[in-house]
């Protein structure tokens, strides 16, 4: 299994913005991945959307683990695969466990 965080893309994303902007980013990563969640679990229409945006954001901050989970995710529901609860499942599991480091980071 991936790391739930690489550390050095954060930390190159930090010498970019600055440690405050990288921070910010972080909080709203945050409750970003609270309204994706709450839409992949409830199984609704935009659970594709939602999967397509914490994949996009997850890969940006080094949640790698998320980004691939969430493009799993997204794969097989855009193409109605029959393995979509488990890869939600899975997802999920992998949403909680960055929810567990950002409370740490941020």
């Amino acid at each position: 299994m991936k790391p739930v965080l690489d550390h050095t893309k954060l930390q190159g994303l930090k010498e970019i913005l600055g440690e405050q902007k990288c921070n910010a980013a972080l909080e709203r990563f945050q409750e970003e991945l609270r309204t994706c969640l709450a839409a992949i679990e409830g199984g609704g229409a935009e659970r594709a959307e939602s999967a397509h945006r914490l994949a996009g954001v997850a890969g940006l901050l080094g949640f790698d683990d998320l980004e691939e989970h969430s493009r799993r995710f997204l794969d097989a529901v855009t193409q109605e695969q029959d393995d979509v609860p488990a890869l939600a499942e899975n997802l999920v599991e992998a949403a909680h466990r960055a929810e567990a480091e950002l409370s740490a980071a941020v």
